[in-house]
């Protein structure tokens, strides 16, 4: 009687520190303004679905328009080896911050679900009156991209995707709901808070690429710029909470009717490359480019080879 006693008060207690601990422990809400760290001449704020998002627009405007999607950790500054050179070959280039990324808000109440994401995307291009554009997408970005492709089919010119986590990858479906709960979703935080130290982050980064040794000090610091705004934690949290169905089945990625172009790095650990076959065979009108001896962001290991590649496709 006395053992299941002390189980019991253990339990007790077990369950006031996963509760109640949490918020006794206190969190880091502090951050530069994003509104003095957009330090670009063609960037711009612009509220939608409740949030702020930075987005830059490039080129000429009666150009055809590029929208750039980002993945994990990305931003504007992900592009930032390829914006001009589009802008160069006649096109007007259309970036922007997803929510929780960059410099756009990160915000708890946010709807982070990949399908809300692209509906979101339309909201932009309806901001700038641009009826439709090429929709270039990668990794977690290409996802975003291939949803838009679906849901907003008429307004796609032609689709590309880069290294795009589409049909694996991601948390099971219980772990958001499991992170939806407050104290978990502090305690995510308090997590998270930890392990980012600059250190462990470009660490990170450097598993992006095949030969990481391109990167200099300027590099690692356009990815860590958006890890000093607040509530950078809060839109990790807030994708990984909202994951539930963000991966598409064969049935559903058979209804992409655009013109797709596939462009995959041979080396890539993140996606590997029989991700991209596998889209290559469900997608009605692809075409699979595997550059070699790249790794997860092809056009920032070689951006030559990728404007080549997709350039080529644009034409």
């Amino acid at each position: 009687m006395k053992r299941i006693l002390r189980l019991l008060v253990g339990l007790c207690l077990l369950f006031v520190v996963l509760i109640f601990l949490p918020f006794a422990i206190p969190i880091n809400e502090e951050g530069l303004d994003p509104q003095h760290l957009a330090d670009d001449a063609d960037g711009a704020f612009v509220p939608l679905q409740g949030v702020n998002i930075y987005y830059e627009d490039k080129g000429l405007s009666d150009a055809p328009t590029i929208l750039l999607v980002h993945g994990l950790f990305g931003s504007t500054e992900t592009w930032r080896y390829n914006v001009a050179t589009l802008v160069d070959n006649g096109y007007r280039v259309l970036t922007y911050d997803r929510p929780g990324f960059g410099l756009s808000d990160k915000v708890e109440s946010f709807n982070y679900a990949v399908d809300n994401q692209a509906d979101l995307m339309a909201q932009l291009l309806d901001h700038l009156n641009i009826e439709r554009a090429i929709i270039i997408g990668h990794s977690a970005g290409g996802n975003v991209a291939a949803h838009f492709a679906i849901r907003h089919p008429q307004r796609v010119i032609k689709l590309v995707l880069v290294d795009a986590a589409i049909v694996s990858g991601g948390p099971p479906a219980f772990v958001g709901r499991f992170v939806s709960l407050p104290p978990i979703f502090r305690w995510g935080r308090i997590g998270l808070q930890a392990y980012f130290t600059r250190n462990n982050f470009e660490n990170t980064l450097r598993s992006f690429y095949s030969d990481p040794s391109f990167l200099t000090e300027s590099d690692y610091a356009v990815y860590w710029r958006a890890f000093q705004t607040a509530g950078w934690d809060v839109g990790l949290l807030g994708l990984t909470r909202d994951s539930a169905e963000n991966l598409l089945d064969e049935a559903t990625i058979r209804q992409i009717s655009a013109e797709t172009l596939l462009i995959w790095g041979s080396e890539d650990t993140i996606t590997a490359l029989d991700q991209g076959e596998t889209l290559d065979t469900w997608i009605p009108q692809s075409t699979l480019v595997t550059l070699p001896n790249l790794g997860h962001q092809p056009f920032e290991e070689n951006p030559e080879a990728f404007h080549q590649t997709l350039l080529e496709f644009l034409r």
